[in-house]
């Protein structure tokens, strides 16, 4: 078995140009048999915490939507998910 670092985690694409929110929310749920085989929730809030610096739970804010990350993240963020950021961080109105 490959150490976890060494694993190749994908991301799926925002192809249907949806927030960082509603992206979050419509990942698949961990594929679970005898032991978890894919979390794309929880792999996309590894990487986006890796990717800027920050804990897993600031991550999870972002992606729930509770915070808005910085310029510099959200940027980060977008290049990660292949999406613009007006895209993913929408004006609240």
């Amino acid at each position: 078995m490959q150490p976890k670092e060494e694993r190749v985690k994908r991301i799926i694409p925002n192809d249907k140009n949806l927030s960082l929110k509603e992206y979050f929310a419509n990942l698949p749920k961990a594929e679970r048999r005898p032991v978890i085989i894919s979390a794309p929730k929880e792999e996309l809030v590894e990487k986006i915490s890796h990717l800027c610096g920050k804990t897993k739970m600031t991550a999870r804010r972002w992606v729930y939507g509770y915070v808005e990350p910085s310029l510099a993240e959200k940027e980060k963020i977008a290049t990660l998910i292949g999406c613009p950021v007006e895209v993913l961080f929408p004006e609240k109105k």
